[in-house]
């Protein structure tokens, strides 16, 4: 029997939340909602972005370089979406240097523009405590999660490797063909006459 109601549940959006870039020309002014940064090696592989699986790393074998790319999640001024936001490690920078003073990202109003208003221009971004005593901001989505869920990749095959310039840094480790996806082997079949 179906439960209706009359408004949407709290936690029923999932992990579907958009990824955005910094867009060109014009720019991005948001309002992080994650406390830190996440992130992880990238590739640019069949043309999407990709986490790095080293060492067992298709893109890798085929000789595709890898970049450093970190995510957070963020609300848009103009239009209160709730999106994850992806930049570069060098425009990562700014949002470790706020962290560094501030001691998290919440609460952090950040502008990115890029360099000369160009499509694969040089991300710059900058960042200023946000007043939220009149402000209500959605709540932290699992970050990891979703950016799984974007990936493709199953929960438990991802670890967080350690800490990269005081950020957490993604790991994925795929699953063994043979694994019945909690990390344990599945039970073998028989086989049939």
């Amino acid at each position: 029997m179906p439960n209706f109601s009359n408004a949407p549940p709290e936690t029923g959006h999932g992990q579907a939340l958009r990824l955005i870039r910094t867009p060109a020309p014009g720019k991005l002014i948001a309002i992080c909602t994650s406390p830190k940064l996440v992130g992880c090696p990238t590739h640019f592989w069949r043309m999407r972005t990709i986490p790095c699986e080293a060492p067992n790393c298709e893109a890798c074998d085929n000789g595709v370089p890898w970049r450093w790319h970190g995510y957070v999640s963020a609300v848009n001024i103009k239009s209160n979406e709730h999106f994850i936001f992806e930049c570069t490690a060098q425009a990562a920078e700014t949002f470790t240097q706020f962290t560094e003073r501030h001691g998290s990202l919440l609460g952090c109003t950040f502008e990115a523009t890029r360099l000369g208003d160009h499509a694969n221009g040089r991300v710059l971004l900058r960042c200023k405590p946000t007043d939220l005593t009149s402000k209500t901001l959605p709540t932290a989505p699992d970050l990891i999660g979703c950016l799984c869920h974007i990936w493709n990749v199953s929960r438990p095959e991802v670890a967080i490797d350690g800490i990269l310039k005081q950020n957490d840094r993604l790991r994925i480790n795929r699953l063994p063909e043979n694994s019945n996806g909690n990390g344990k082997e599945k039970p073998a079949t028989k086989g049939t006459r």
